[in-house]
């Protein structure tokens, strides 16, 4: 992880823990939930357009989720369709269709290293550049 990266990441965790009042407050012993419990939630951004070939098909990124998500995550997780758009450098404005996944977990070293193999193992096998990711903390409740 760069400098750079470790200062955005310390940036949300803060900007994060600071919000986390809506789950009941925050003390010392850490995030306090009225209903539910404490978890990691990570949501990661798929886009679909690859340069020079035809987007990512369903089936494509269903086999991903099989293969690559799933094994990793074997206790459930979220897939949902979104409508992405980034303004490259050139100050063109794209639109791409997106996938998201969103994953609970207990927010250990090997859980991130599983999410980092996930993004890695997308942007290998459909040629992309990043993949977005969020953690956040929220209260969970089933």
């Amino acid at each position: 992880m760069t400098a750079v990266s470790s200062r955005l990441l310390l940036g949300l965790t803060l900007v994060l823990a600071m919000g986390a009042t809506a789950c009941g407050g925050h003390d010392d012993d850490g995030l306090k939930c009225r209903v539910g419990d404490p978890q990691y939630q990570t949501d990661l951004y798929f886009g679909r357009n690859r340069v020079g070939n035809e987007p990512v098909t369903e089936a494509e990124f269903q086999a991903f989720v099989d293969t690559v998500v799933t094994p990793r995550f074997q206790d459930g997780l979220t897939v949902y369709d979104a409508n992405g758009q980034y303004r490259l450098e050139s100050g063109e404005l794209i639109h791409e269709q997106t996938k998201v996944i969103v994953l609970l977990h207990d927010g250990s070293a090997a859980r991130s290293a599983d999410i980092e193999t996930i993004r890695e193992e997308y942007k290998s096998q459909f040629d992309q550049e990043s993949v977005l990711r969020i953690d956040s903390l929220p209260c969970v409740a089933f």
